[in-house]
Formats: structure tokens, sequence, C-alpha cells
């Protein structure tokens, strides 16, 4: 078991699902840390008026905090308690690596893709970038485990 736990999040339901593994990683002292990076946002314009980027990012990270919020309730009853951060970065693996750092997790458990043989070779893994520039614990889930848990 894990004292603190950062799960990065984006905006699927794969990555979602990876909170249902957490009762099982996060020891009863510990804590989760459900963390979602948004990419900045420039100033758009529209017509005869502009929409700030700071406003777009706003609206971003509001959003993104309300399904945070919503898994960090499920995991709150299943008694593991929950923070829930979205931080705006260019670089996500390089955000998650840093957060995880800074924060002192000693586990990241994210979703994976599980790509295999060329399929890995030609598309660029958020979990393996993370994975080769933290001395952290990475634990990555792909769908097929996430089902088993889920089912179980």
């Amino acid at each position: 078991m894990y004292k603190k736990v950062l799960v990065p999040m984006s905006d699927t339901d794969n990555s979602r699902s990876v909170v249902k593994a957490l009762s099982g990683l996060v020891a009863e002292d510990g804590e989760a840390i459900l963390l979602h990076v948004i990419s900045p946002v420039k100033t758009k314009g529209h017509g005869d008026f502009a929409v700030p980027g700071t406003q777009a990012e706003e609206e971003n990270r509001s959003r993104a905090l309300i399904v945070l919020n919503q898994l960090g309730d499920e995991l709150k009853e299943a008694s593991v308690s929950a923070t829930c951060t979205v931080v705006v970065s260019n670089s996500v693996p390089g955000c998650i690596v840093n957060y995880a750092d800074t924060h002192g997790a000693d586990l990241i458990a994210m979703y994976t893709h599980g790509r295999k043989g060329i399929a890995k070779l030609l598309k660029s893994s958020t979990t393996n970038d993370v994975r080769t520039h933290t001395r952290i614990e990475v634990q990555g889930f792909a769908s097929p485990e996430l089902a088993l848990i889920g089912s179980s």
C-alpha cells in the first residue's frame, strides 16, 4: 500500500476508470491526488471581440474540477482520502513528473493504452514518457486490467 498516489487524469472514461483500482493501492492513512493537466490557451479573436486565453483556461479548469470532484467523492465513499487539482502546462508528462516529485508521491497510477509491437514504436505514450523521467514507481493500467477490477 502507498501513502501518496498521484493519479493523472484525462478527458477519457478509460482514464477515469483507474480510480476503481485505488482502494487496493492507497494505504488507510494515505491519499490519492487526482491531477488533470490542461494545455495553455491562446487569446482568440472573434470578429470585433477577443476571448482571453486565461478565460478559456479557467473554463477548462472549472470543467475538469467538476469531474475530478465527482471522482474524489466516489473515493471518499470507498474510504480513500482524495485531493483534486488542475494544472496548466505545455508538457503533460513533464508536469506529472514535477508534480509527483514536489508533492512527495510514492506511486503514479495512470491509464495506459498498453500498445505492443510497432504501435508502441509509432505512437508516443504519456505513461512511458513519465516512466523514463521519474524515479517514482509508475503503475500503468490498461483496459483489460480495469475491466477485471470493475467486475469484481
